[in-house]
């Protein structure tokens, strides 16, 4: 009996944000909205709401991409990204979480303001030819979905003190690296706004939905 209760209560969990966002698109004059994470400072507004004014924010970065071109962040800034840390040769979630990405990829592939950042923590083996073989496995459209490498130490602090997740050498292990499987799901401002299970397809399906939550705040 508590098991059904405890599958009932998940399938409660799973379901009730994306009731919550197509109630509000269609019938409700707010909707439903999503946190800022590491929020710093808010002011109360007329409507008795808090409006976030200060939170962290990515910092900039600057890495080459599978086609050799150097991506920076203030330059994709103004875009929806979902982000991602692996390397192509990880034999245990990598594989994982690249298949799931494509489900984003195909959901989202002709919006102009959404992109996929997955940074390799491998660089020294994931070259940009090495990258561009990976994304060409994987169906990434160029556009679309930057695989990017550079120096270890910038991918290491980017990771760990822009998007707070780990990504660093294994040093029990050579040649292997420890990683989270967390996609991060960052706003148009480069503020973090969802972290979900990258190898767990309900997971992701709560990231879908959740940017499509974030379309419809920009839009309206």
């Amino acid at each position: 009996m508590n098991k059904i209760i405890k599958t009932g209560i998940l399938a409660l969990l799973l379901v009730i944000p994306v009731f919550l966002f197509q109630y509000f698109k269609f019938f409700g004059k707010n909707h439903y909205k999503l946190p800022v994470f590491f929020a710093t400072d808010s002011v109360l507004n007329d409507k008795g709401q808090y409006t976030i004014t200060e939170a962290h924010v990515i910092p900039d970065f600057s890495f080459k991409n599978q086609e050799g071109i150097v991506i920076k962040g203030k330059e994709i800034k103004g875009k929806i990204l979902v982000v991602d840390f692996f390397f192509s040769r990880c034999p245990g979630i990598c594989p994982q979480m690249t298949n799931q990405l494509i489900r984003v990829q195909e959901k989202f592939k002709e919006d102009p303001q959404f992109q996929i950042l997955s940074f390799t923590v491998d660089p020294e083996y994931d070259t940009v030819a090495v990258l561009k073989s990976y994304a060409r496995k994987y169906g990434a459209i160029p556009e679309k979905w930057n695989f990017l490498t550079g120096t270890k130490d910038s991918i290491y602090t980017l990771a760990q003190k822009g998007f707070f997740i780990t990504a660093m050498e294994d040093r029990e292990r050579p040649l292997d690296f420890i990683h989270s499987e967390k996609l991060v799901l960052v706003d148009k401002e480069g503020r973090i706004r969802g972290y979900y299970n990258g190898t767990d397809s309900e997971e992701v399906d709560r990231l879908i939905t959740e940017i499509q939550v974030l379309q419809y705040e920009y839009a309206n």
